[in-house]
C-alpha cells in the first residue's frame, strides 16, 4: 500500500498521527531535522509524545531505549545528513519483539536500491523530492506499508 503527500514532511507528520497522547518514540540520533524538529517541536508539547533519539550502532542502545510506552522506532539508514548506516533488519527484529511499528525514512535510499519493508519495517517514507524525484524537480512524500491497517489510519489524514 502506498498513500501520497503534498511533500515529504506532510508524509512524516502523517506517520506520526499513528500515536496517541502519552506514547513515546525511540529515534536514531542522526536523523532528518524536520523529523527531529517535528518530533521535539510539535509532537512534544502538542500531542504528548516523547521521544528519546538514541544512536542505534551503539550495542543495546536501541533495547536499552525501549519502554513500555514505546510504540514507535524511526530510523533513516543511509542518515542525513551524515550517510550513517545502521542493520535495519536487525532494527526491525528489535522493534517487532517489543511489539513496535518500525519506520524507516528512506529518502537518501530510493527503493531501486533499497525496499525497508523486505528488510522487516512496518512502514517506509519517502520524500519524492530528492532521489525519487530527481532532487527538486517535483515536491511530493510516499507514505509506503504492507498492513491495510497502516494504510487505512494513513490515508484517513489524506480525506481530512
Amino acid at each position: 500500500y502506498a498513500v501520497a503527500f503534498s511533500s515529504g514532511v506532510a508524509a512524516i507528520s502523517a506517520v506520526t498521527h499513528l500515536l496517541r497522547a502519552g506514547d513515546h518514540v525511540v529515534c536514531i540520533d542522526d536523523v532528518y531535522s524536520g523529523t527531529q524538529r517535528l518530533l521535539r517541536e510539535v509532537c512534544k508539547p502538542a500531542m504528548d509524545i516523547d521521544t528519546t533519539f538514541v544512536d542505534f550502532n551503539q550495542p543495546g542502545a536501541l533495547e536499552a531505549a525501549i519502554t513500555p510506552r514505546t510504540k514507535m522506532v524511526w530510523c533513516e539508514s543511509p542518515t542525513n545528513p551524515t550517510l550513517k548506516l545502521v542493520d535495519m533488519a536487525a532494527c526491525a527484529s528489535v522493534a517487532a519483539g517489543r511489539g513496535c511499528l518500525f519506520v524507516v525514512d528512506n529518502t537518501f535510499m530510493s527503493p531501486y536500491f533499497q525496499n525497508p519493508l523486505d528488510l522487516g519495517a512496518t512502514v517506509v517514507v519517502h520524500s519524492v523530492t530528492k532521489y525519487i524525484g530527481g532532487h527538486s524537480d517535483v515536491v511530493g512524500g510516499v507514505v509506503c506499508t504492507n498492513l491495510s491497517s497502516v494504510e487505512q489510519r494513513v490515508l484517513t489524514l489524506t480525506l481530512t
